[in-house]
């Protein structure tokens, strides 16, 4: 898989959620191997997800640097997933979850498909709807 592939793929992903209202996305393109995505993410209960992956594709798809914030509009911060090799403590240490306010978690290697998922107990959804 080249990039334009993921980035299609990371695309479709986006569009799959019928909790994202919003997608901005961008994708610069180093090699055909190489890119960085970066952008926001607007999802239902007035919430955003800040998206920055660092991926290298071939010979198989690998997310080098991530992180995956989760803020309300208000900026209150809900909820980080990312790689970063600083707290080493952590158990699936680099893979961690930061939680307000200011708990470093345990958590598996993440994509925006996991995140997307794992977003879902953070919206303020009326479930009697």
């Amino acid at each position: 898989m080249n990039t334009r592939e993921y980035f299609k793929y990371l695309q479709e992903v986006v569009l799959d959620a019928p909790h994202v209202i919003q997608s901005n996305l961008n994708f610069d393109e180093i090699s055909q191997s190489e890119c960085y995505i970066k952008g926001t993410l607007i999802l239902i209960g007035e919430v955003k997800l800040h998206v920055a992956e660092y991926v290298v594709t071939e010979p198989d798809v690998q997310r080098l640097k991530y992180r995956y914030h989760l803020q309300a509009f208000d900026n209150e911060f809900l909820a980080r997933w990312d790689n970063a090799p600083h707290h080493r403590d952590v158990k699936t240490h680099p893979f961690h979850l930061h939680l307000p306010p200011s708990q470093v978690k345990s958590s598996p290697e993440m994509s925006i498909k996991q995140v997307l998922f794992a977003v879902l107990p953070f919206l303020d959804i009326d479930s009697t709807a």
